[in-house]
């Protein structure tokens, strides 16, 4: 094989390469698997389980009060949730946080979807939880396909919803 076919078949793997670990970082790299319980205790809103998300796409955020992304999240998630109407539901989990700092955080937020508390941070790691912000996206029967990590916007919370379907 000539230099320049090698040079050229590098930079296709390459390329490829790129695009499956830009997949892999997005969806978690796993399949789709049953998104573990959600938290019991409820901080704003009203009380929530996987039972209840089922039928529609559900997008699980956590967050806590003390994340410099996930204050900068905030206004993007208070905006969707007013948009997604009955396409898909949204719920909060406040992670390993101070309860009165948490709902310090909601208000100034001006949030109106349900936000649960995971006290002890076992429910982010059931999860996969393994930095603040992170969104994950349930399809209608309760698996997680998908894994956005980092601060998202109103767009790229779109295409989520959709891609679960």
């Amino acid at each position: 094989m000539s230099r320049g076919r090698i040079i050229g078949l590098g930079l296709v793997l390459a390329a490829v390469g790129g695009v499956v670990a830009a997949e892999i970082a997005t969806s978690g790299g796993q399949a789709p698997r049953p998104a573990p319980a959600l938290p019991t205790e409820v901080l704003s809103g009203h009380r929530v389980d996987l039972e209840s998300l089922r039928g529609k796409p559900a997008l699980i955020n956590f967050w806590a009060s003390w994340c410099g992304p996930c204050k900068q999240e905030a206004p993007e998630l208070r905006r969707f949730s007013q948009q997604i109407s009955h396409r898909a539901s949204l719920v909060g989990v406040d992670w390993n946080d101070r309860p009165d700092n948490a709902r310090a955080f909601i208000a100034q937020s001006d949030w109106r979807y349900p936000v649960l508390r995971d006290s002890s941070g076992e429910v982010g790691n059931s999860y996969g939880l393994n930095g603040l912000p992170t969104t994950f996206v349930l399809d209608s029967s309760g698996r997680i396909v998908q894994k956005l990590q980092g601060p998202q916007t109103g767009s790229s919370l779109s295409r989520a919803v959709a891609s679960a379907g």
